[in-house]
């Protein structure tokens, strides 16, 4: 019983801990966006130290539970570039190509299962993200899954996502969706006392 709760609070640290570092990381390249738009941002508080705390916090997450934490901050930065698609980065690579690319390294660290199960999570956040956000990236002139396809469909989406994670491993599913909600229900009480303030 006791080895079967460690493991559980193990996930579910680490995938906290990875959770906040992918939110910091994200606040980090958005901070001029946020700041015309109104919206909280980590970097108010923590300043050009955001990024270092992003690393710190992916590094216990990774020293925790390495395959869960690396494969979920691999997926997140797959479905990131969605968004910048043709653009072409540092590397001189387009959004695409380091999408792939980042694909391919996950995929021959973590296996498929683990890849696949770490994608469907971070697409279902991602589209309910965009649900949420909405109105604030319509008013800064972003188009996000929402208003392209509907927020019923992207819901919907994200369901089918969810399940399909559950369907790849039944294990995993509880602690990582644990992990998630703990973070993002925090980060939005946290918003709320940030715009009522």
């Amino acid at each position: 019983m006791w080895p079967a709760i460690y493991n559980f609070a193990c996930i579910v640290t680490a995938v906290s801990c990875c959770a906040f570092a992918i939110k910091l990381a994200d606040d980090y390249l958005d901070q001029e966006q946020d700041r015309l738009t109104g919206q909280a941002n980590w970097t108010e508080l923590l300043g050009i130290g955001t990024m270092f705390y992003a690393i710190f916090f992916i590094s216990i997450a990774a020293a925790i539970h390495s395959s869960v934490s690396l494969s979920l901050f691999f997926a997140s930065y797959i479905v990131g570039m969605f968004n910048d698609f043709k653009n072409r980065f540092p590397l001189g690579l387009t959004g695409w190509q380091e999408s792939l690319l980042t694909l391919l390294l996950c995929l021959a660290l973590f296996g498929w299962e683990m890849t696949f199960f770490s994608l469907s999570f971070v697409i279902a956040v991602q589209l309910i993200d965009d649900c949420i956000d909405i109105k604030i990236d319509s008013k800064s002139g972003r188009r996000n899954f929402a208003s392209r396809l509907g927020c019923m469909e992207c819901s919907l989406a994200a369901l089918l996502a969810l399940l399909f994670a559950w369907w790849l491993n039944e294990d995993l599913f509880v602690p990582v969706l644990t992990g998630i909600v703990l973070v993002y229900g925090g980060l939005l009480r946290w918003t709320a006392v940030k715009h009522y303030v």
